[in-house]
């Protein structure tokens, strides 16, 4: 697709929207009685959950329903800090060998069962024992049992020191009732957490808040998760207010519109969700590095962030987000260098059949979901490809399909976000040799002996200025490797009516900020107070 007919795309969509936008269905906010007078919050999702069982699930929308419904034993501050939870406190004892976290009294689940440390040794261990085949067993790799010393003291035992497992005992595995399996809680989840599941329909969970919850009472007495697949739908329904909250889930021409309309609050903030472009190293093709390199080459990473992204994040070389500890602020960037594509795809043995011509040296297939501004980015990165002689084929499925397809390998490329990033420990679990699923997130098949080496010594202690150094090797090995292009960090973008009140936007967009939040007459310029 050459440049103007993108150019010419983008703006017959950004017409569209601005024609739909001033028609007379979309309503003032302030005239939806329902959410204002009966303290309801409608929150826009862009695909359903998978899995309510957080043993299973990985995905981000799983992983909004584990936000609102479970609690882990830590969690964290909207600057990633670890903070106590289910767990008041803890200590590390037999020189990083156990873990021993104290819980929290007085703590109930949604059926009215008591919390206690049984809950607690059942939620990992039938994930080590194999009771539950849960691909995050791999973010657990030196955890050998999980024991209850008495009902309120459990002690996690490792095989050797570990310095990631604060980071995967938050949310990201929260806590299940005893003898809960995955097929029982996804028909009847149950958790401590300020929501309880009221309601499930194909296309929404409604929750409500749980009267028994051990912290302060939510003061939004109903949330509803709602699957709105089309992002200018997810507009549309912001606009008649039928949706409340939306956040990473409008394309950024769209977001201009609202931060100009004073009946709505737009929030901005850096985030630490990494938008990256994926390989199945088993390919014949993409198996070569020179071929991986020269991709990375030819694609237009700093156009890509200016035109479609509208300037929403920024440009990133590894997956840890700028500030933490274990990012390596010193790798070179990878060019846009088209030259450079071509000639590293000739020295890879695939030269040119006619130059310049419309001849290809080999075609891929790029697979997408359906969301419009990841269709975008699949065809402005074909157009790219095309010029260097790699013919891309855009496949475009409905996000489960998709999903699923990128679990099982059946892909040659993708383009994903991963999200909740809190420790460089995520890379055993997306590139670690030993982690391919169903065993882990490694879904491209990516082997390196070296990397395998450098995130294990890396885990093995507990102080980050010890880590450091074998994380930042690693990250030069991805950065000639490229298992993965990183493409850019995400910003953090949630939009709201005016008088919705409370929000804060926490590193990957989690809503564990929702309890706090409550509907009010909003700022002086919101014309919800007039």
């Amino acid at each position: 697709m050459s440049r103007n007919r993108l150019y010419l795309v983008g703006l017959a969509v950004s017409l569209l929207l601005v024609l739909v936008a001033s028609s007379g269905c979309m309503g003032d906010p302030r005239t939806d009685g329902t959410t204002l007078e009966h303290s309801q919050l409608v929150i826009a999702l862009d695909s359903a959950p998978i899995h309510l069982d957080p043993r299973l699930g990985s995905d981000v929308a799983s992983g909004r329903v584990y936000e609102l419904m479970l609690n882990g034993l830590v969690t964290k501050d909207i600057h990633g800090n670890f903070i106590p939870e289910l767990a008041e406190s803890w200590e590390i004892l037999d020189q990083g060998r156990r873990y021993r976290f104290h819980l929290r009294t007085g703590v109930r689940f949604h059926d009215g069962r008591e919390f206690s440390s049984k809950d607690v040794t059942w939620t990992f261990n039938s994930m080590i024992e194999g009771r539950v085949v849960s691909p995050k067993r791999g973010g657990f790799p030196q955890l050998e049992k999980v024991e209850a010393i008495d009902d309120v003291t459990v002690d996690f035992l490792l095989s050797e020191p570990w310095g990631a497992l604060l980071g995967n005992v938050t949310c990201f595995v929260g806590i299940v009732p005893e003898d809960s399996l995955p097929e029982d809680f996804n028909k009847n989840p149950v958790g401590t957490g300020p929501y309880r599941l009221i309601e499930r329909l194909p296309d929404r969970l409604t929750f409500e808040a749980f009267e028994g919850y051990w912290g302060a009472r939510p003061k939004i007495e109903r949330v509803v998760l709602r699957e709105v697949p089309d992002a200018t739908v997810r507009a549309l329904e912001m606009k008649k207010g039928s949706v409340q909250l939306i956040i990473n889930g409008l394309s950024p021409d769209v977001v201009d519109r609202f931060v100009a309309d004073p009946n709505y609050h737009v929030q901005i903030d850096p985030g630490s969700s990494y938008l990256y472009l994926a390989f199945n190293l088993e390919d014949p093709v993409l198996r070569n590095r020179g071929v991986r390199q020269a991709i990375a080459h030819a694609v237009d990473r700093a156009k890509i962030l200016e035109t479609l992204y509208r300037g929403l994040g920024v440009l990133t070389e590894t997956v840890m987000p700028p500030g933490h500890w274990a990012r390596h602020e010193h790798l070179p960037p990878i060019p846009y260098d088209p030259a450079e594509a071509r000639r590293l795809l000739d020295q890879a043995g695939f030269p040119d059949p006619d130059g310049e011509g419309p001849g290809t040296r080999f075609g891929l297939v790029y697979k997408t979901s359906t969301d419009e501004t990841a269709v975008l980015q699949a065809q402005i990165i074909q157009s790219m490809l095309a010029r260097v002689g790699i013919a891309l084929q855009i496949r475009s499925f409905e996000f489960a399909t998709f999903y699923d397809d990128v679990k099982q390998g059946n892909f040659q490329m993708f383009s994903l976000a991963w999200s909740g990033i809190v420790d460089p420990d995520i890379y055993r679990l997306i590139l670690h040799s030993e982690r391919i699923p169903p065993a882990g997130a490694n879904r491209g098949r990516y082997r390196n002996r070296t990397f395998d080496r450098l995130i294990d010594q890396g885990a093995s202690f507990a102080e980050p200025e010890r880590r450091r150094p074998y994380y930042l090797k690693a990250q030069e090995i991805l950065r000639e490797e490229l298992p993965y292009i990183s493409m850019l960090l995400k910003a953090n973008v949630a939009i709201m009516p005016c008088a919705l009140e409370g929000y804060r936007n926490y590193p990957s967009g989690e809503l564990y900020g929702v309890p706090t939040m409550s509907w009010g007459t909003g700022s002086e310029d919101c014309p919800a107070r007039k």
